[in-house]
């Protein structure tokens, strides 16, 4: 009886965070010592951000994409930081996805992006400039 209110407690606090927080961060670990979530948890507290531990079947509901085996760690906040840059440090953790206002980015998605300096300017939108350019060196 203690752990189905448990997991209700747990899914609805899944599901205040999915509608009050923009940028969710889902991690898969193994074998995380107690010293290491707590080194975690105060490099999140100085980012601003807030961390729940999650068996994967209660996820499942609100993330369908999830595949695979393990425990989750959903790191969530409302501010933007290089968070995936500050958590790489650890080898234990891996990144699934980051959900951003709806979207999904897979880590590998997210991994193209950040080797591309240039993902920020969209070509579609500088191309018609720098054909304007273009020309008007012509002339």
């Amino acid at each position: 009886m203690q752990n189905k209110f448990f997991k209700k407690y747990k899914i609805n606090q899944l599901q205040n965070i999915k509608q009050n927080y923009k940028y969710i961060y889902v991690f898969r670990y193994n074998d995380l010592i107690i010293n290491e979530i707590i080194l975690i948890k105060k490099k999140l507290k100085i980012l601003n951000y807030e961390s729940l531990i999650l068996k994967q079947n209660i996820t499942n509901n609100f993330f369908i994409n999830l595949k695979g085996q393990g425990p989750l760690l959903i790191i969530y906040g409302n501010e933007y930081s290089n968070l995936i840059k500050n958590i790489n440090n650890f080898k234990k953790i891996e990144l699934i996805f980051l959900v951003l206002e709806k979207n999904i980015y897979s880590n590998l998605k997210l991994k193209q992006i950040m080797t591309n300096s240039n993902s920020y300017l969209n070509i579609t939108l500088i191309r018609p400039f720098f054909n304007f350019l273009h020309y008007l060196r012509k002339i």
